[in-house]
């Protein structure tokens, strides 16, 4: 232990006279497990959201009672009756939307106050007010981050509503998430939801309690367990991909940490044989280092854990809005530091520095030739197998991940297979200069990864984002044919006939929807009109046209989704069930169905109405014949048939909000993105400073010979340049592969969506070019810094 003592304490040592070192050790796991934690903490979140009670009990929620398939409320008096038969478990539940005047929205949740009378309100509420409030009857609690977005202050604590004379108090308190709180009797006045409910929360509800709960509820409401909700079925692909950028981000940000070990080793080195000299037995050595790390992992866990949950709640109420609005969330997530995401960074953190050290082993390096030719045969094998025989989402990821090792092997061995031919330069600073390269190569090889690991994923992301924008844009335009929407709000056949009278319009189209299962996913079953000329802007996979026949013997056409990832086939007899109703249709063919997560159904019109289920109609479409104006129909809408201006939709407007909507369901894809890119420029940056650091002694020795600043300049730009730009040579093919990797594998298994592939290439030779001048830059810098305070000392001498 003396031995280990003393070791330890002159590593402390070293690290004090080191301070970048450290610090630039502890950054890179810290930044890549803080992704990793938030994501996790999201999603353990979202996964447990039925331990926490939207009425605010501190209890785990073990049913929901809800309205039946295709109703929006349920009778207040079913609570009521539960009430009576004994159930005090029952919590009720109204939720709605008030309308601000200054035209944003307010999510409110009515719950029983009357509990806090002998409950106190959960320990994670907190008031922001220093005074004891209490929960008013007739004042509404707001987060304190959604008042922030609803730009309220508390000078004058009401709210203005739109359309609605009341002027309700609120206060601003902390961690109750996207819903506003108030009383149920006040929430029922406010969005005028006359006894009715949204939902009623059932805790503790036993297995013997079940049949007497459905017996009750008959077919008024049904009852769903916590765990069984759609949110499970439908979030998981959204989460998935979540994952995989944050692990990404983890791979990226751990060559900081793998650089500074690097550093670190080589500058311990000779530390380490005085060591030996002087007696210390290899075990407590490895003791010492073993201890080191651990301690490195428990801290740069517990860093990373602290910015996972920032990030994390920074994150929450766009994830709030992407899983409520697109996955059918039913509670708000509100995070809350967990110690297994600690947990999780510093198991993940120590098996990265312990890879990271075994790669330093001498056997290792004795035996690069076999390490690499193996490594290489493996990965190949890896990457056929996965290309052929990837059917989940982690074999997808598992393929990338290959692709992504491949390029790590080979690349750094191809710039060392350049780097060994015959010196072809004759004079003598490019000589130099070549051996140079030559002799530092194993210290660039960790700079050569992490600029191809950073613009490979770049360009990856960037071929993805960019193919599914113009693949969502094509959909669109061609699925949002019409010329003029109208949302509908209640069916009158006689408005849609009345239209269809119209000399100025060519065609009234419809869209009208039941929402049901199949074999116990999520479905949808909806219908555009009678006759296939009102499907004609649906994109079948099959590239023909709809036709009768498509309809014919009861025939209806499934998403793309319903293929790729429940593996209906064509020809199939399947059963959309809603309630106790049910609909038994025959898959003629397959259709895009990009944006939608569930599975969907497409049939006529009258067979849906003539159906047993509960279907609702949400807008008209207006097909206009050429030569008639928008802006005149538009205004003969809003004069003759007095519909509201809002409700009334151009092409180009609802093709706007369409792609906005999309963009916000995936804004925290989007900003993780950016997350991982800022921490590869950090990087790529950092490893090139601290390698131009590294060169300062020669880089002396060279201007003391008579080598000038200009020339040094030139000779560390020449030198970065070419290194950097073979680099992005494997980076591009790299950036290709993970692209195709992404279109073809990721987004099929995880969505069930075809991507086709688009390549932007001013975007990606821009992004290579910006890579390769931040990387000169890095390099160039400690070198103008050098050559300046020789000159400057050479000026005082």
């Amino acid at each position: 232990m003396a031995e280990v003592s003393l070791i330890l304490r002159t590593h402390i040592a070293y690290f004090r006279r080191h301070p970048w070192l450290l610090v630039l050790f502890i950054a890179g796991l810290s930044l890549g497990s803080a992704l990793l934690t938030a994501i996790a903490g999201l999603n353990q979140e979202a996964k447990n959201r039925h331990h926490h009670s939207s009425a605010l009990i501190d209890a785990a929620v073990s049913h929901i009672i809800k309205p039946p398939i295709g109703q929006e409320f349920i009778s207040g008096q079913l609570w009521l009756t539960l009430r009576s038969q004994g159930f005090t478990n029952a919590q009720p539940v109204l939720r709605g939307k008030l309308k601000l005047a200054s035209g944003k929205t307010v999510y409110l949740q009515g719950i029983d106050s009357l509990m806090w009378l002998t409950h106190p309100a959960p320990s994670t509420t907190q008031y922001t007010q220093k005074s004891s409030t209490g929960m008013a009857f007739d004042s509404i609690l707001i987060d304190r981050k959604q008042g922030k977005k609803l730009a309220l202050t508390t000078v004058q604590p009401t709210l203005k509503l739109a359309n609605n004379e009341a002027t309700p108090h609120y206060s601003l308190i902390d961690n109750i998430g996207i819903w506003s709180i108030t009383d149920i009797a006040y929430a029922d006045k406010l969005l005028n939801a006359q006894g009715q409910l949204s939902f009623i929360e059932m805790i503790g509800l036993t297995p013997e309690q079940i049949p007497q709960i459905e017996a009750i509820l008959a077919n008024k409401a049904r009852l769903v367990a916590a765990q069984e909700q759609n949110f499970d079925a439908l979030s998981e692909a959204f989460f998935f991909n979540l994952g995989a950028l944050a692990l990404l981000g983890y791979i990226v940000a751990a060559f900081l940490s793998f650089n500074a070990i690097k550093l670190s080793i080589a500058g311990r080195k000779k530390l380490l044989e005085q060591f030996a000299i002087l007696g210390c037995t290899p075990h407590a050595i490895g003791t010492a280092i073993a201890i080191e790390f651990v301690l490195m992992s428990l801290v740069t866990a517990m860093f990373g854990s602290i910015a996972g949950f920032v990030i994390a709640n920074a994150l929450v109420f766009d994830v709030n809005r992407t899983l409520m609005g697109l996955y059918q969330l039913e509670q708000a997530l509100t995070i809350r530091w967990q110690w297994h995401t600690f947990l999780l960074g510093f198991v993940v953190n120590l098996g990265t520095l312990a890879f990271m050290l075994l790669t330093q082993k001498n056997p290792l390096k004795a035996n690069s030739s076999t390490v690499f030719y193996g490594g290489v045969a493996a990965v190949l094998a890896a990457i056929v197998y996965f290309y052929n025989q990837a059917q989940s989402e982690l074999d997808a990821l598992l393929l990338c991940v290959f692709i992504l090792g491949l390029f790590v092997l080979v690349t750094p061995r191809c710039l060392q297979g350049l780097l060994s031919v015959r010196n072809p330069f004759k004079q003598p600073l490019w000589q130099w200069l070549y051996a140079d390269s030559k002799l530092q190569l194993q210290e660039l090889r960790i700079a050569i990864v992490a600029i191809l690991v950073a613009l490979g994923s770049a360009i990856g992301m960037q071929i993805m984002v960019k193919s599914f924008s113009n693949t969502l844009n094509a959909h669109l335009e061609k699925q949002l044919s019409a010329d003029v929407y109208i949302h509908v709000d209640t069916f009158d056949p006689s408005l849609r006939a009345r239209l269809s009278t119209e000399p100025q319009i060519k065609q009234v189209g419809i869209y009208m929807a039941s929402a049901g299962y199949l074999n116990k996913v999520p479905a949808r079953l909806a219908s555009f009109g009678q006759s296939h000329q009102s499907f004609a802007h649906i994109n079948l996979t099959s590239g023909e046209a709809i036709n009768a026949a498509h309809f014919a013997n009861q025939g209806c056409i499934a998403n793309e989704q319903a293929a790729i990832k429940y593996g209906y086939k064509l020809g199939d007899t399947v059963t959309f069930l809603q309630n106790q109703q049910g609909f038994v249709c025959r898959i003629s063919a397959f259709a895009y169905d990009y944006g939608n997560t569930a599975l969907g159904l497409i049939t006529q019109e009258q067979r849906l109405k003539t159906s047993s289920l509960h279907w609702q109609v949400f807008g008209l479409s207006l097909t206009l014949n050429e030569g008639a104006s928008v802006e005149a129909l538009t205004e003969q809408l809003i004069n003759d048939y007095h519909i509201d201006s809002s409700f009334i939709t151009e092409n180009k407007r609802f093709k706007a909000i369409a792609n906005q909507l999309f963009n916000d369901t995936f804004q925290v894809t989007k900003i993780l993105n950016g997350f991982i890119l800022a921490i590869a420029l950090v990087s790529l940056c950092i490893s090139l400073l601290s390698l131009s650091a590294q060169h300062g002694k020669q880089l002396i020795v060279l201007y003391n010979l008579g080598v000038d600043a200009r020339q040094l300049h030139t000779l560390k730009l020449v030198q970065t340049s070419i290194l950097v730009g073979f680099t992005c040579l494997f980076a591009i093919p790299l950036g290709f592969a993970l692209g195709v990797a992404l279109l073809k594998f990721v987004m099929p298994i995880a969505f069930g969506w075809t991507i086709h592939l688009t390549l932007d290439w001013p975007a990606l030779l821009t992004t290579c070019a910006l890579l390769l001048l931040a990387a000169v830059l890095c390099a160039y810098l400690p070198v103008k810094k050098l050559t300046r305070h020789l000159h400057a000392k050479g000026n005082e001498s």
